[in-house]
């Protein structure tokens, strides 16, 4: 806490020191900004009726076809207001269902305020970014947790404080160098509004542009919690090839495996890391490959013992047992990925053909560990502006006992209605 005073009174230092009379300013432009879009989205499943997950999901549905669709809609609300050292930025997000079945999340809410030209003081909830992964962010220690599958999802943010600096210098090495530091709360659990004061958290990262390398240095850190050490780099080797890559250190983070039908935690230190490359083809085709290891993933022979455990509670007459069985997959093993080791390739091509508007991607997510895979193409079509189609089929591959092969959807099919304004 000490340092954080430290730093803030040296931001309202440095404020007072750059302050001129206001008859020498110029009028202050005020600007206030609407956007946002709604999306419309049907989908399709094909259920893997026989895997384990799915039968403790639908235990009490009854006789259910294999074939079931859902209708959804989504309306994005976003305001940017902003002055010459004031802004407010706010991002809202709503999924309807149906009338019984309706949800609005806050996804952005914060001010900010420039003390000075180098340095900006935020407060609220803000969406943070770290890390150069495109998949998956092992070093993502304030970020929402990334689905793979939809890396651009727009998601929550975090509710924290932070300042930062950054400072250009006029130097063939060191040609940027920026320090964020983010302040964040406990999370509460007293009667849903207060938290115990000593388990604030504190997020760190130093960022320089050296060598025309982008190179971070990250920490996180909170009392009776597991510590993260982090670094990344971000370097194109030529125009149109980059590499990038992310290692994180966690000291003493919990990881959950079955043993003998029981839920095991365990504290260790385990290390997770990324390795990517993007292309970029002079026809503006674009290539993203990634291999990334996760630390915390079960080996092959755990997950077979977490499947062994989600098989016998489906097959139990025991309508508790299913439901234990299904709480804890929910709580603990909700990650997409949650083995330890998978290759990501995903494939953009601008206008094929000369279909103007049109973008297809194809991507794959491979697990290494046991084979599975899952393939999928996102084609999009804007015929006119603000106005977007998008057509998602997606398909998974793998074993009985794979992770792949025990996901509950066997194919899916969505197609998106974009109105943006």
């Amino acid at each position: 806490m000490r340092s954080i005073l430290v730093w803030l009174l040296m931001a309202s230092a440095i404020a007072q020191a750059q302050e001129v009379s206001a008859d020498s300013l110029p009028p202050e432009e005020k600007k206030l900004e609407w956007s946002g879009n709604l999306d419309a989205k049907y989908a399709l499943f094909h259920m893997a009726q026989g895997s384990s997950i799915y039968r403790l999901q639908f235990l009490n549905s009854g006789k259910v076809s294999a074939y079931l669709s859902q209708y959804r809609m989504e309306p994005y609300i976003n305001a940017d207001y902003q002055t010459k050292d004031l802004g407010f930025h706010l991002k809202t997000h709503g999924s309807y269902y149906s009338d019984d079945n309706a949800s609005f999340d806050l996804f952005e809410a914060h001010g900010s305020y420039n003390p000075s030209f180098n340095s900006t003081l935020q407060a609220g909830k803000r969406l943070y970014s770290w890390g150069k992964g495109y998949a998956f962010n092992p070093v993502g220690y304030v970020n929402p947790v990334k689905d793979p599958e939809n890396p651009e999802l727009a998601q929550a943010g975090l509710l924290s404080a932070n300042i930062e600096y950054i400072k250009s210098f006029p130097s063939l090495a060191l040609q940027t160098f920026s320090f964020v530091l983010v302040v964040i709360p406990p999370t509460p659990q007293l009667v849903g509004r207060y938290a115990e004061a000593e388990n604030i958290g504190v997020a760190l990262k130093a960022y320089g542009l050296l060598w025309d390398t982008d190179i971070d240095l990250m920490g996180y850190f909170r009392k009776n919690g597991p510590v993260h050490l982090g670094f990344d780099y971000s370097r194109n080797l030529k125009e149109n090839f980059e590499t990038h890559a992310e290692l994180s250190y966690n000291q003493k983070a919990q990881r959950y495996t079955v043993v003998n039908g029981n839920l095991h935690a365990v504290q260790e230190n385990r290390i997770s890391y990324l390795l990517g490359l993007r292309y970029l083809h002079e026809s503006n085709t674009t290539v993203i490959v990634e291999y990334y290891h996760n630390g915390f993933g079960m080996s092959r022979s755990e997950y077979k013992d977490y499947g062994d455990f989600l098989a016998y509670a489906a097959n139990s007459a025991s309508a508790t047992a299913a439901q234990q069985a299904l709480g804890l997959s929910q709580q603990y093993f909700r990650n997409s990925t949650l083995m330890e080791d998978y290759l990501y390739m995903k494939l953009t091509i601008p206008e094929p053909f000369d279909w103007l508007y049109f973008i297809p991607s194809f991507y794959s997510i491979y697990n290494l560990n046991d084979n599975s895979f899952l393939l999928s193409a996102s084609l999009s079509y804007k015929p006119v502006t603000n106005f977007e189609f998008i057509f998602w089929p997606t398909i998974l591959i793998g074993g009985e006992s794979s992770e792949f092969g025990q996901k509950m959807v066997q194919q899916r099919m969505e197609l998106w209605v974009r109105v943006f304004f």
